[in-house]
């Protein structure tokens, strides 16, 4: 995957929509709601980060949720958790229910009103299921889970799947944690991977991107060069590279992985922004 290393990419509100599969009109309701906020300065350009929005959103609207009944739903959510997007994502919990439920960053299940829910559905997962199948069994669960958005399901699954000391399971987990906002998991899962398959390029590329998202400059661009030693024409991870060492000020070496992004992936829907890099950044 590519990070948003230097916090520039932005996307269109139809780039958004053709990301994660949307009609263009179903984007642009959840813009007209506010539920999707353009980045800070602009009118119509939104940041990285609003691609696992909209994906939180797509789960909704794809089990019946309309534009109003989310927005209705996610200022009750406000309440009970007050960041925007952990607030959205605990209102996947109420998909199926009848009532309003949020799922805090901590895992309780909570009514807009602050009453404590038990979680028979949960409960009943982390004691009987774990038993009743393999690693292997609980890892191809995670992989459907995450290829049909449900993520929280997927992260369920994975956890049981840990236990088989795959890091091809760590790696997974990493990404839906990434997906959902947990950096700090996210990295502890790719460092895992990358423990148990030192050679793993994707996992070092991927430590890097949510390295640089919590701060750790350094340490992201040292484990892009690490993904970039052991797959040297790994396009995306001179991409990720370029853009930590642009934040760091180090010029004229993006300026080389820019170049060579372009070489390895001349086409991409990347391309034209990383020329333009190249030619703000004072390159061709």
């Amino acid at each position: 995957m590519k990070g948003e290393a230097g916090g520039e990419r932005t996307f269109t509100a139809a780039e958004l929509a053709e990301l994660c599969g949307l009609p263009d009109n179903v984007v642009q309701r959840w813009i007209d709601r506010e539920l999707l906020l353009p980045q800070r300065g602009t009118v119509r350009q939104f940041a990285f980060k609003e691609v696992g929005t909209v994906r939180t959103l797509a789960q909704l609207w794809r089990a019946g949720w309309t534009a109003p009944r989310i927005a209705r739903a996610f200022a009750l959510a406000c309440t009970v958790v007050g960041d925007r997007e952990q607030a959205l994502a605990g209102l996947l919990a109420s998909i199926g229910q009848r009532r309003i439920t949020v799922r805090t960053p901590d895992g309780r299940l909570v009514e807009p009103g602050g009453q404590l829910l038990f979680d028979f559905q949960a409960a009943a997962a982390a004691t009987e299921l774990p038993r009743l199948r393999s690693p292997q069994d609980w890892f191809a669960i995670g992989v459907d889970a995450e290829a049909a958005g449900r993520l929280e399901d997927a992260v369920r699954a994975y956890e049981h799947a840990l236990s088989g000391q795959s890091a091809e399971t760590h790696f997974n987990l990493g990404n839906c944690y990434y997906a959902l906002r947990r950096r700090g998991d996210a990295a502890t899962q790719f460092a895992a991977a990358i423990a148990r398959a030192p050679e793993y390029a994707e996992a070092w590329n991927n430590l890097g991107i949510v390295r640089g998202e919590l701060g750790d400059r350094d340490g992201a661009v040292a484990a892009l060069r690490e993904a970039l030693l052991i797959v040297p024409h790994y396009a995306d991870a001179h991409y990720n590279l370029a853009e930590a060492l642009a934040v760091l000020g180090c010029l004229q070496e993006a300026r080389q992985h820019w170049r060579a992004y372009l070489t390895f992936d001349p086409n991409s829907r990347w391309a034209d922004q990383v020329r333009r890099r190249l030619q703000a950044n004072g390159g061709s």
